[in-house]
């Protein structure tokens, strides 16, 4: 603590009286990428501001330190507003500002400014994020898939993850784009099938903007069945040479940035490792996760026209857990895992002045995910493992094309996957147990007995081991038209197909939306898709059989209004429904049960026999921080079901209901989800008694104990879901285990209501050529008990699973 204190006084004893900072960057056209000149940036409530040059380029200095607004306009163009912007005396902030045509501003009507952003490609529904968000987020960890879950249309499946679960769904159906490269799964201890884990490895400090879309995706996306997280990089400084360390329980890392080439590119890398190993290992404590990812980003300009962009990402993790307890539920058991991914794209843009602009993008990623699961202590015979190995080569190209008849958006995909599967689950013996020491309620063992005697084998099941090494193509092709009807009234049109060689199987995805500006404040949009996605390859290489299996898909239908109260406050409702076709299920749910081993044909086959639907409404309110406070009222009302697809066991007399099918509440119906967000921030540098109070000796000895900063913010994120459903085991003293029956109701339990408040603090400290940001994340804030699972013991008994108790995460970012 002295060290911290001394380094603090340092720091106060550097502070220059008037810091200023620079705004720098580019303005262009957001359809054709085309620079834009002569366009005014005016930093807000202030007399400083810039025009851009020929190329786009602007640069405003000498403004005050702290975080700033600016103005992005020009005759023709919709007004654009950045908010909190952290000026600072150490380093230039960059902004890249897409200014969109606005016909009605052409017709002369008065405007607001636009805070909101919205993509060109993305539907109405779209969610932006920029980077102070990402930062400022309480309970998001500082993790961008956090960030998001807050969103209506976002389902959390735990505490412990981070995916992203959109309208009901499944996990592993949203597709995360960074750059224009699609990664299968963006996490540190990643789940095969899945799209979440518990910490995200994109360092949101690189991150620009993400635009999320939770449902009826335009036809540039695919190969999902309820969403898309496109997340844009920002490019490093042309400027100048920067770098900034943080410091906080998720991690250290350290990146750096900079020009090349006096500016025609830029550079940006980063280096993140986790250390709490190091200090739990002292503990005697083992379960204790390892990880290290690292990032790269490099932008080249080749010419006026012709820009190279590099990105690499790579990331590996490690965790061992060691079981004293015998339980059925998952986790508890002894595991080893272990994950690596590796990233790599480069994609070349190509300007063709006011026609528009194209990305051809060669990218590869290689994903391994190993598991090693064993009993107790006994780690050399594993009863499970899995070491498979991904690797996708992915060539894209896209355009975007302006003409009379509208904006024309096309291109194509070609993936070679190359999947090695490797896969063991030892054969499983069951036993039949006298029940003599069973009194109902709990086993009277003898003393030194804790298993009751065995009187017959049960059932066999099998040794499974797959070892199989192929690969598969996937072809896609997609056409979009985005045009005015009228003033008013604008169409978004377009068809996608998509190929997959494993199942030989093409799809055709027509997409629309149709859009009604009310007024200027006020739109109205409905929106229909057909989404596709291709089952998982694990699947597809488990049995022969599963190559006659469809790919997964669903209708989606979204009404919706929204409406600007104000240029940082805007409000939305939509009505959806999804409804989904050819779920996988599994063989033997539909077909009669074979005796085992004698019959191993339909070991690992799945069949396209489910149905699911989802339908809902949404409320999204938001208040943008572009004065002292913001805040976010979230709410869905909303339920997910799908049809109990097992055949009814040999009946031949079936009740009306049967026959039409039994629906059952699919595994994230949760009816009622709610979050609240609110932020307050106060500039304290402004104040007359606190610049006073800094020159003061007290000041300085509290250290990192003063709550005052040059900037403080407070904020809090509560979140309230109804109580997701289970199916309940039941104990079987016979077979000394919990068990799911074969004719059990599914999901015919639910979980308690879900209650989390977490409150958050952070400091901005601003001083000569150095910005400290210090924050601490309280989650979970009065310790309310949410259960995850149930831990199910062999003894009959059961155990609550906690998600995350009061759990305190802070953090340092030093900028230089």
């Amino acid at each position: 603590m002295r060290f911290i204190i001394l380094i603090w006084i340092f720091l106060f004893n550097i502070v220059f009286p008037q810091l200023t900072g620079v705004i720098t960057g580019q303005v262009v056209n957001r359809d054709t990428q085309q620079p834009l000149a002569g366009v005014n940036i005016q930093v807000a409530s202030t007399d400083l501001g810039a025009a851009s040059d020929l190329n786009g380029y602007f640069y405003i200095d000498k403004i005050p330190v702290g975080t700033q607004h600016i103005v992005v306009h020009m005759i023709g163009y919709k007004e654009r507003i950045f908010l909190n912007l952290p000026v600072t005396s150490a380093r230039p902030v960059n902004v890249v500002a897409e200014l969109e045509i606005d016909p009605v501003q052409l017709e002369s009507i008065n405007v607001t400014g636009n805070i909101f952003a919205k993509s060109s490609n993305a539907s109405f529904s779209t969610m932006n994020v920029d980077q102070s968000e990402i930062r400022s987020d309480p309970g998001g960890a500082y993790d961008i898939q956090r960030v998001v879950q807050s969103l209506p249309s976002v389902t959390s499946a735990s505490d412990q993850e981070n995916e992203i679960i959109s309208r009901g769904g499944a996990p592993g159906e949203n597709l995360f784009i960074m750059d224009e490269i699609e990664i299968q799964n963006p996490n540190h201890f990643a789940l095969e099938g899945t799209g979440g884990g518990p910490i995200n490895m994109i360092n949101p400090l690189f991150v620009r903007q993400i635009e999320f879309t939770p449902g009826a995706f335009s036809a540039h996306y695919g190969d999902k069945a309820s969403s898309v997280m496109d997340i844009k990089l920002r490019e490093g400084s042309r400027d100048q040479f920067e770098w900034d360390f943080d410091f906080s329980m998720a991690g250290a890392g350290l990146n750096a940035e900079g020009p090349i080439r006096r500016g025609r590119g830029s550079y940006l890398i980063s280096s993140s490792w986790s250390y709490l190993d190091l200090v739990i290992k002292s503990t005697g404590l083992t379960a204790v996760p390892q990880y290290n990812h690292h990032q790269a980003k490099i932008v080249y300009d080749i010419n006026h026209s012709n820009r190279l962009i590099a990105n690499g990402l790579i990331s590996f993790d490690n965790i061992n857990i060691e079981s004293e307890n015998a339980v059925v539920s998952y986790g508890a058991e002894s595991v080893d895992q272990k994950g690596e991914t590796y990233v790599g794209g480069l994609s070349l843009r190509t300007l063709l002045g006011k026609v528009g602009y194209g990305i051809a993008t060669l990218s590869f990623t290689k994903q391994r995910i190993f598991h090693w699961v064993y009993n107790g202590n006994d780690h050399e015979n594993p009863w499970f493992k899995r070491d498979n190995v991904i690797s996708e080569l992915h060539i894209k190209d896209n355009w975007l094309i302006q003409s009379k008849l509208g904006e024309f958006n096309t291109g194509f995909t070609l993936k070679r996957i190359a999947f090695s599967y490797n896969e063991l689950a030892k054969e499983d013996t069951s036993y039949k147990y006298s029940t003599s020491q069973w009194d109902g309620n709990a086993w009277n063992f003898p003393e030194g007995i804790d298993t009751p005697p065995i009187i017959e084998i049960d059932g066999i099941q099998p040794e499974w081991n797959m070892k199989q090494d192929d690969y598969f193509w996937k072809f896609a092709y997609y056409l979009q038209n985005k045009m005015r009807i009228v003033s008013k009234l604008q169409l978004t049109s377009g068809i996608r197909s998509d190929y997959f060689s494993a199942n030989k199987e093409w799809n055709i995805s027509p997409r629309i939306n149709l859009q009604y500006d009310v007024n200027h404040f006020t739109t109205v949009h409905i929106a229909y898709g057909k989404h596709y996605q291709f089952p998982p390859y694990f699947i597809m290489l488990r049995n022969k059989l599963n190559e006659n299996l469809k790919a997964k898909n669903t209708d989606q239908i979204i009404v919706g209004i929204e409406h600007l109260f104000d240029k940082d406050f805007r409000g939305s409702v939509e009505i959806y429904y999804k409804k989904y076709h050819d779920i996988y299920s599994n063989y033997y749910w539909t077909n009669p049960i074979e005796q085992y081993p004698d019959t191993l044909a339909h070991i690992g086959q799945w069949l396209n026999e489910g149905e699911a639907k989802s339908y809902g409404l949404e409320l999204f309110l938001q208040k943008k921080l572009s004065r002292n406070w913001n805040g976010i009222v979230s709410y869905a009302l909303s339920h997910s079901e799908a049809k109990d697809v097992r055949n009814l066991f040999g009946r031949t007399i079936y009740s009306e209901k049967e026959q039409h099918g039994i629906w059952y509440d699919w595994d994230y119906d949760m009816r009622h989800m709610l979050t609240l967000i609110g932020g307050w921030k106060k500039k304290l540098y402004k104040e007359n008694w606190y610049n006073s109070a800094k020159s003061k000796l007290w000041f300085k000895l509290l250290g990192p104990l003063n709550p005052l900063a040059d900037e403080i913010e407070l904020s809090f994120r509560y979140a309230y879901n109804s109580g997701r459903p289970y199916t309940e085991k039941i104990y079987s003293p016979e077979l000394f285990n919990w068990i799911t029956s074969e004719n059990s109701e599914w999901n015919n339990k639910r979980y308690p209501d879900y209650n989390r408040l977490d409150i958050m603090f952070l400091q901005r400290h601003h001083f000569r050529k150095v910005n400290l940001v210090v924050y601490i994340d309280i989650m979970n804030t009065f310790n309310t008990d949410n259960i995850w699972d149930w831990s199910y013991n062999e003894d009959g008994t059961k155990e609550e699973v906690w998600q995350y108790k009061t759990f305190p995460v802070g953090g340092v970012i030093l900028e230089f």
